[in-house]
């Protein structure tokens, strides 16, 4: 039998890269979901998927902006970090994604999850 890859859940604000991550990490043999806590009314919805790690992304309004192009306000970005207040207690692994492209974001994620498995 082989060996189970470890569950990784990732969080964050809309635009943040939660499901850019979650592809490149299921590409180097992690079991990566995004999770819409942002959404989501019930604040440990992240916990629903048994993580054995939780990863949690920021973002600025600004990145947000430029990469979402909804139109959201501040506000409602200030929503979804309400809401994501648990998550973000609760994670092992913190990552700013400003600036970052997907490459770049995927091995600073890489490199805080070495040697954790």
């Amino acid at each position: 039998m082989g060996h189970k890859p470890p569950r990784v859940v990732i969080t964050g604000v809309c635009g943040s890269g939660k499901t850019v991550l979650a592809e490149g990490l299921k590409a180097m043999g992690f079991d990566a979901h995004a999770v819409a806590q942002e959404h989501s009314l019930v604040p440990e919805l992240f916990l629903h998927a048994r993580p054995d790690i939780v990863i949690y992304l920021e973002a600025s309004d600004a990145t947000v902006a430029e990469r979402k192009q909804t139109g959201w306000e501040p506000r409602q970005l200030a929503e979804q970090r309400r809401r994501l207040k648990l998550a973000r207690e609760r994670a092992d692994i913190h990552l700013n994604s400003d600036g970052l492209g997907p490459p770049m974001l995927l091995e600073r994620a890489g490199e805080a999850l070495a040697g954790r498995f």
